[in-house]
């Protein structure tokens, strides 16, 4: 099972999924770190000179609700963990049977920690 987590660094998720600088992906049930990549999206910004504004979400037009469910799925992603999600790329990624987790406060060890738990729970 793979799972990916929307940082801005390593440790910590990202408050915000378009703006997240880095993608990290694990395994489990062991909790190996794979690799981090740069978010997709901030790729997008900087390769088209995008201006981001403070204003309405969902004003910028950066398509992060059917861009990031199609790349999380292209890499095989089974989970996805983000501090919060909303309605549209939350029905998209189960659309395309990613399971959305909101993982809010916690740092991205401590969730795998809980995800590492649940599974050898589940597996006795």
């Amino acid at each position: 099972m793979k799972v990916a987590f929307m940082t801005n660094g390593k440790k910590h998720l990202a408050k915000h999924i378009g703006l997240a600088k880095n993608i990290v992906f694990y395994s489990l049930p062991d909790g190996k770190f794979l690799e981090m990549i740069e978010n997709p999206i901030m790729q997008k910004i900087k390769n088209e000179n995008i201006c981001i504004k403070k204003g309405i979400e969902g004003n910028r037009r950066l398509h992060v609700g059917t861009e990031i469910p199609r790349f999380l799925k292209a890499n095989g992603i089974d989970i996805f963990v983000s501090y919060d999600f909303g309605k549209g790329i939350k029905d998209n990624l189960l659309a395309l049977g990613i399971t959305p987790l909101a993982g809010e406060k916690q740092s991205v060890h401590e969730i795998i920690q809980t995800m590492k738990n649940n599974q050898h729970n589940v597996n006795r």
